[in-house]
């Protein structure tokens, strides 16, 4: 008997989606898991082939081929990926997890679908984490923090205990929330930038300690 392998597509063929195909390779060397279709991309030409995988078309390609199939929205952005996934979802479209084996996670965090995390990322105890969520390379998240849907955890970025990161929110490279924050829709907080109080809806904030400079 073969092995079974679920087949998957990327969608997003720029830097996170090449990111995320070593995720699903270095899966596939510990256990035969994912049969690798390749990317979808509305900017990229069909039959390209990046990092030895193709671009097999846009994002009509799941008009006809959504049966059976996981897809990984790869967008760093959370405001492309929420748009992005709303068109998918006219399609049933079937979203999985992608986990880096290097990853560390207690049992006791529960993820949503269409999650990637990164190498080196650690989750500790009783943490929550919505659905299209990316925590990047090295980032850090403490004991009972929740993440909302659609948010961006970037490269080493560090979260500490009872914070509460909400939907959308693109958390930057390097940056560090204290315990007991919480950060608002869709802000972003730049990168090295700490947080010691929390962060209202829709603006960006900066610096040491993290102040909004711009609301939009």
């Amino acid at each position: 008997m073969g092995i079974y392998m679920e087949k998957v597509v990327i969608c997003g063929a720029g830097g996170l989606g090449r990111e995320v195909l070593e995720i699903l390779k270095s899966q596939n060397s510990l256990r035969k898991k994912w049969k690798i279709l390749g990317f979808i991309d509305d900017t990229k030409a069909k039959g390209q082939f990046i990092n030895g995988f193709p671009v097999i078309g846009d994002i009509d390609w799941f008009c006809n081929n959504h049966k059976n199939v996981g897809c990984l929205v790869a967008i760093g952005d959370p405001q492309i990926r929420y748009k992005v996934v709303k068109k998918l979802d006219n399609y049933n479209i079937k979203f999985v997890n992608a986990i880096h084996p290097s990853a560390i996670l207690s049992d006791s965090v529960s993820l949503g679908k269409n999650v990637i995390i990164c190498a080196g990322v650690v989750l500790t105890v009783n943490i929550k984490l919505g659905s299209h969520i990316v925590l990047n390379a090295n980032s850090t998240i403490g004991h009972d923090v929740i993440i909302n849907d659609y948010c961006s955890i970037m490269p080493s970025a560090t979260i500490n205990g009872n914070s509460h990161i909400k939907e959308g929110a693109n958390f930057g490279s390097g940056a560090t929330g204290i315990q007991n924050i919480q950060v608002g829709k869709w802000s972003i907080i730049g990168a090295g930038a700490v947080v010691v109080k929390d962060i209202p809806d829709g603006v960006t904030a900066v610096g040491i300690p993290a102040k909004p400079i711009k609301k939009f």
